[in-house]
């Protein structure tokens, strides 16, 4: 049954899904650390948002938001107590941060890391 499972999590990950866009998602997450589920997104989706509503007035806190989007809102506003930034961008994994840098490693080191994570997770002792 792990042999299957491998062999199956190995061909998911290397069969390249036409035109499939990879953003991280999360709502309302008080640090980027809480926003690292990865999604693929629909096939008109092509942005990866990021969005943080930080308050100006005290407690200070800050929400981040990250999606797929068909399109990009804009850069974002400020009112008397938030500050709201928006960032767009348009390859895999680029919405990571606020600033729309991400990751742009390549994707054959992100699948290998993936598979390599998932083997020891399926053959560690005790499993």
């Amino acid at each position: 049954m792990k042999v299957f499972t491998l062999v199956l999590l190995a061909t998911l990950l290397f069969v390249e899904r036409a035109h499939a866009l990879m953003c991280f998602t999360c709502n309302m997450k008080k640090s980027y650390i809480n926003c690292l589920k990865i999604s693929f997104c629909a096939i008109d989706e092509n942005h990866c948002l990021s969005e943080v509503v930080s308050l100006t007035v005290e407690p200070k806190q800050k929400n981040i938001t990250k999606s797929c989007s068909s399109t990009c809102p804009g850069s974002g506003y400020t009112t008397e107590k938030t500050v709201v930034t928006i960032r767009c961008c348009q390859h895999t994994l680029c919405n990571m941060f606020s600033n729309g840098g991400g990751l742009r490693g390549s994707s054959l080191v992100l699948g290998l890391s993936v598979l390599f994570s998932l083997l020891y997770t399926l053959v560690r002792p005790g499993a």
